[in-house]
């Protein structure tokens, strides 16, 4: 099990796109471009825009870091979300942790993976900070396997403290990797410091 959270991508901006998307067109688009499908959906208004500018760094850091995994000889499986949503558990959710929506495709080769009797016994996470929000790529591990599925994600780190709360009182974080239809798969991870803030960075900045 990962012991720290490192750092692992010097982050930049692209340009934002703005348009309403029925639920249909929201998955081509996040098929075709994740960045741009961040801005159709949030809880928090401005923040998907905020990590699209963010996004084309962080997809390349998941398949550099996919690429050293398949250079010791390990099997990898990138997710290409089209919305990540950070939980904060009220009345009517309990659920906290990290929701990941992925094209139909991806799920599907995550399902055959987990059919195939892979376990994910460790995890990596590679963090970045920009613009108020904590940016990562998790690496699942099955050592065993040699098989990893990575997959990128973020929160706005002043509003997820309800979400971060309720991991360290369950002593895990989690992500729950999901289709628009809502099936789902559930990763759990021990540690969810792991996942907090670094310590002693200002909102803006931007760490490697």
């Amino acid at each position: 099990m990962s012991d720290d959270a490192e750092d692992h991508a010097e982050l930049e901006d692209d340009g934002p796109v703005s348009e309403d998307l029925t639920d249909e067109e929201l998955e081509a688009l996040a098929e075709e471009d994740p960045a741009a499908a961040f801005e159709q959906t949030g809880d928090v208004p401005g923040t998907h825009l905020r990590a699209a500018e963010f996004w084309d760094d962080i997809l390349a850091d998941m398949e550099a870091t996919a690429g050293e995994y398949e250079s010791d000889g390990w099997d990898t499986l990138q997710l290409h979300p089209g919305d990540v949503t950070a939980l904060v558990p009220d009345e009517d959710d309990e659920r906290f942790g990290i929701d990941v929506l992925v094209p139909d495709d991806e799920f599907g080769e995550l399902e055959t993976l987990l059919e195939d009797e892979v376990t994910f016994d460790a995890y990596e996470v590679f963090q970045a900070t920009g613009d108020g929000l904590v940016l990562f790529v998790v690496a699942m591990e099955d050592s065993d396997a040699e098989t990893a599925v990575l997959y990128p994600a973020y929160y706005d780190a002043q509003n997820a403290q309800g979400m971060l709360a309720a991991a360290r009182t369950a002593g895990e974080m989690r992500t729950y990797v999901r289709t628009l239809t809502n099936e789902q798969i559930e990763f759990t991870h021990d540690e969810p410091g792991n996942f907090g803030p670094p310590t002693g960075e200002g909102d803006d900045a931007v760490e490697q």
